[in-house]
């Protein structure tokens, strides 16, 4: 929304002349109350009037304010696009996600080009039924709404303003973005993702271990839809030797936790990167560098717990950072289908414990495939998914060793001796 310019410093909320509940804006156009924009907007109240009221920052200059419905299941969508005189801001929020709102500041080029093109455009109309795709919204599927100085202005949007059917079809790759799509693109892709390429094998050997995790963290999220693309591979490679030589550094990007950044909070990726190096690398408890991580990342659960987040970290990767993680699984599995040795859970988290102590690199031993274990088979069902280390040895022979141990402290307890053994269960690595 654009906001006018006689706005006192000590109130930073903008005056406006729109009507939020978009009834006048309707009424004014005919359109009739059996158009289903009519039922799409009086099933929820938009939360636009409440955001500008409460705003305290700076004085806003002008703003753009859309609000649509989302095209997986009709969702309202609200997107609030502003400037003030030295910032400029994207928020948007989607009815029934329990997230708080985006809240991401953009360039103000890109704002400014935004306002340009908005301010030049004419309300279009819809199609014609008769010219409809059968999955096509019939009728108006928005309200644009913005002000600045000297101009304030309130209209409906078309389908044809998001994507532009290029045959009757409509399928993916017969589509092209609507002006409103087109228009906004820069603020829901930025050019740092869409420009974002591949690093040559050469530039990410040279690169420092922070640099790693930075690229690996760029290639997760720019190229996460892109199952074909391996560069991670190639990345996480190098990764592998850094072991945790970047551990400060995944730090300070989980602690830079912030769930109204959608394109600056990184935390969530580094959660993974850390997850993946305790599961393949070395276990993150073995060493101070490695606890410090672990540390980072129940921070911000607490945070995610405390602002009520329906899920936190401390539900399934804190407890497998903590205890058994799935290569300790894929060793019970080895042991059980090679071996036919059958460990419980309390006996695998002692022996997780032991191997931590004889070499907290154990998950790099070996590499894991996956096979049916028609051994574990009911009657009716599929059998279940076993990971299996291709190398086993090694670790069948740690479990002798362990064992051993074991069978020693059973016996010195019996015989009066109260030695204990560091790798048991109630040791404390955490």
């Amino acid at each position: 929304m654009l906001m006018c310019g006689t706005i006192s410093a000590q109130h930073a909320a903008p005056s406006t002349d729109w009507d939020f509940s978009y009834t006048s804006l309707l009424e004014r156009n005919n359109v009739v109350k059996s158009e289903l924009i009519w039922t799409w907007h009086n099933r929820y109240k938009s939360p636009a009037e409440k955001w500008v009221s409460e705003w305290q920052g700076k004085p806003i200059v002008s703003s753009i304010l859309i609000e649509f419905p989302a095209f997986h299941a009709g969702e309202h969508t609200t997107m609030w696009i502003f400037r003030t005189s030295d910032e400029a801001f994207y928020w948007d929020h989607v009815e029934g996600h329990e997230d708080h709102r985006t809240e991401e500041p953009i360039a103000l080029d890109t704002y400014d080009e935004l306002f340009k093109q908005v301010a030049s455009w004419q309300q279009s109309k819809p199609k014609p039924k008769e010219e409809l795709h059968k999955d096509e919204w019939p009728g108006y599927f928005g309200f644009l709404s913005y002000q600045g100085l000297n101009v304030s202005k309130q209209m409906l949007l078309t389908m044809e303003d998001f994507t532009i059917c290029l045959d009757s079809t409509c399928l993916p790759g017969k589509l092209k973005s609507g002006r409103l799509m087109a228009a906004i693109e820069p603020i829901l892709i930025p050019d740092a993702r869409k420009n974002y390429k591949h690093k040559s094998e050469a530039e990410i050997a040279a690169m420092t271990p922070a640099e790693r995790i930075d690229e690996q963290v760029r290639e997760s999220e720019y190229h996460l839809a892109d199952h074909s693309d391996k560069q991670w591979i190639l990345i996480r490679k190098y990764c592998d030797k850094d072991g945790l030589l970047a551990a400060p550094h995944l730090v300070q990007i989980i602690d830079s936790y912030n769930p109204k950044n959608r394109y600056r909070d990184h935390s969530s990726t580094a959660v993974i990167i850390a997850s993946d190096i305790d599961d393949r690398v070395v276990r993150l408890r073995s060493s101070p560098e490695g606890r410090s991580v672990i540390e980072a990342i129940e921070r911000i659960s607490a945070q995610m717990i405390a602002d009520g987040k329906k899920y936190s970290y401390e539900e399934l990767e804190l407890p497998k950072l903590r205890g058994i993680n799935f290569v300790d699984h894929a060793i019970s599995d080895t042991l059980w289908v090679k071996y036919r040795i059958k460990i419980s859970d309390s006996e695998l988290l002692e022996f997780s414990n032991y191997l931590v102590q004889l070499d907290p690199t154990y998950p790099s031993w070996s590499e894991r495939y996956y096979i049916r274990d028609n051994s574990r088979k009911k009657k009716g069902q599929i059998a279940p998914l076993a990971f299996i280390m291709k190398k086993p040895a090694r670790y069948h022979q740690a479990y002798l060793a362990f064992k051993k141990r074991t069978a020693k402290s059973t016996g010195d307890r019996s015989s009066g001796n109260t030695t204990t053994l560091r790798f048991k269960s109630d040791f404390r690595f955490w």
